[in-house]
This record gives C-alpha cells, structure tokens and sequence, in this order.
C-alpha cells in the first residue's frame, strides 16, 4: 500500500515516515499541500495522510482539490493534525476528509486507522 504524507514539520514527517515503513508501507512524502497534490498526480497514493497546517496549500483546500477530482475522490483521507477543535473536524469531514486524528497520536492508532480504511 502506497501513502502520502503531508506535514511541513520535518522531524514528525520522519518520523511518522520511519513507522510507516517499519509497518511495511511504501511511504511518499510533501512538506505542503501544493507539492502534495502534485504527488498524487504523480504517484496516485492508495492513501493521504495530512496535516491541516501549512505553508503554500493548507489542508483544508489539499482536501478540497483532491476531492473535486474525478480520478482521485475516492482515494481516503486521513487528518493528522494539531487543531483539535470540534470546528476543525466539522470542517474537514465536510470536505470528504474520511478520519481525523490529533497529535500527538499514538503509532497504533495511526496504523489502526489506516488498517481500518484499507479493509473498506
């Protein structure tokens, strides 16, 4: 299974990367919604995991483009983000997001997560 993993921090981008390849994923990285949405034209992820939070695209509108494209609206995403707001949530599952999680989170709720949308 291919993920792309969005979050302008480096050090948690690596290591979410680190757990991710360890799970025995193929992981893609961006550090900005922009260069994420071009890493799945490039790459077509089976999964996006992204933060909210960040330079160039935010989160929110990385959702928004994905899912106001045909090819790729089915792809699930995952929020991983700080805002832990119950606006936040509301937000980005209005935008299609298909789970959001809070940092800091736990590995295993991570890749529960992502178990969970690979068996849909």
């Amino acid at each position: 299974m291919k993920i792309l993993l969005i979050d302008d921090t480096l050090s948690l981008l690596d290591e979410i990367k680190d757990i991710l390849l360890m799970e025995g994923y193929e992981v893609i990285t961006a550090t900005n919604g922009f260069d994420g949405l071009g890493q799945v034209s490039s790459k077509k992820p089976d999964v996006i995991i992204t933060d909210l939070v960040m330079p160039e695209m935010n989160g929110y509108k990385l959702i928004e483009k994905i899912k106001s494209i045909d090819k790729f609206r089915s792809i699930p995403i995952i929020v991983l983000s700080a805002q832990a707001a119950k606006e936040d949530k509301d937000q980005a599952f209005a935008l299609k997001a298909d789970k959001y999680l809070t940092k800091p989170c736990p590995a295993t709720v991570l890749i529960d997560a992502i178990e969970e949308i690979r068996s849909k």
